[in-house]
């Protein structure tokens, strides 16, 4: 759909137009429908536990002051938080996109740069010169939480929040990357059976899975609901009729809500979708589930591999680890994420400690 095409130019008066086009597209009643699918896959059984700290291992760590970044008009911009980072892999190379304040800014008007390290230098205090790619152009646009497309590199996945009341949402783009910059952003946008466009008003922590399916993570304001759904794509766009949410992924007992963090290809019909659940003190746990190239869920696990550890850090949002990205270097699986909305975190997993961890559902459901 070429209306939900932008050509990422520098230019204010055609980019109002696409976000009035773009909230002019969202269809608040979808909400309802969404909502009627989530209940309806609603379990019974807690299978997930906050037990433990996980069998992640930090690795490597960026603070703001280990990040130099320097605008288009090479002006420097000096940041006061570096969080929420995803990464690809290109050998023995890799590019970090980071999620970054400047100083003086809240953590809502954030935007994302771009940083190329080795895979050696991922350790230990971790120091980069990055590059903003992704930005935004309206007073009251915040630019966030980049993802990888774990199949293509090419594309990296984000969030814009545009916090215009009345009409506030929270939108995913598809961002087709030439030579490390943007060539265009697209809307994440879904079709029904009638062969209508649509959006909807908050879906943050959407991005593909695989192939031929995205992971979705609709707020549904109005019910105080989140979970995750899981649909069949072509590119960027959804069809919103074989959107359903995903049972055993869907908050349980004290969990608020759960999300998607980011899916890694393991092998040719493997891919690990690390995901969190949030508690009712705000407190997020991260799992990992299994699934094949058709989104069958394959296995998951019940104890997260990834928990708060007290005394990593103190920052703006205590007990908060937020994983984007991850990637495979042989038989040890990288994990990129923020800590407490203020630095990031790169984390070490052996793949056979994961595979452990895993318990295989009989029939596959």
């Amino acid at each position: 759909m070429d209306g939900y095409v932008f050509s990422y130019l520098h230019n204010l008066d055609e980019f109002e137009n696409y976000v009035d086009f773009l909230v002019s597209s969202i269809r608040d009643k979808a909400d309802k429908i969404l909502a009627d699918r989530f209940r309806r896959a609603l379990m019974k059984s807690d299978f997930r536990r906050k037990r433990g700290r996980g069998i992640a291992e930090i690795y490597g760590y960026i603070t703001a002051s280990g990040v130099r970044v320097v605008s288009e008009a090479g002006i420097p911009i000096h940041t006061s938080v570096v969080s929420n980072p995803s990464i690809g892999i290109q050998g023995n190379n890799a590019t970090l996109y980071l999620r970054l304040a400047s100083i003086g800014s809240e953590f809502s008007r954030t935007f994302i740069a771009s940083a190329q390290v080795s895979l050696e230098a991922l350790k230990g205090e971790i120091k980069a010169v990055a590059k903003p790619i992704l930005y935004g152009l309206l007073p009251y646009e915040c630019v966030e939480d980049p993802r990888v497309d774990p199949v293509t590199y090419r594309d990296l996945y984000h969030v814009r929040a545009m916090y215009m009341p009345p009409y506030s949402c929270v939108l995913t783009f598809r961002t087709r990357l030439e030579y490390g910059k943007p060539k265009e952003i697209e809307a994440v946008h879904f079709m029904d059976s009638n062969g209508d466009v649509f959006l909807l008003r908050d879906y943050r922590d959407t991005f593909p899975l695989n192939k031929g399916f995205i992971t979705v993570r609709p707020y549904l304001r109005e019910y105080q609901l989140g979970g995750i759904f899981i649909g069949p794509r072509r590119g960027a766009e959804v069809s919103f009729s074989e959107l359903r949410a995903v049972p055993e992924l869907l908050p349980k007992g004290d969990e608020r809500k759960t999300g998607g963090n980011t899916s890694l290809k393991l092998s040719s019909n493997e891919y690990l979708l690390f995901y969190h659940a949030v508690d009712k003190h705000g407190v997020y746990y991260t799992y990992v589930a299994l699934f094949d190239e058709n989104a069958e869920l394959l296995a998951l696990t019940r104890d997260p591999v990834i928990a708060p550890d007290p005394g990593v850090y103190s920052g703006r949002r205590p007990s908060t680890v937020f994983v984007c990205g991850a990637i495979k270097h042989g038989n040890v699986i990288f994990v990129t994420a923020g800590r407490d909305d203020e630095i990031a975190i790169i984390y070490r997993i052996e793949e056979e400690k994961m595979y452990e961890k895993l318990l295989f559902l009989k029939n596959n459901r």
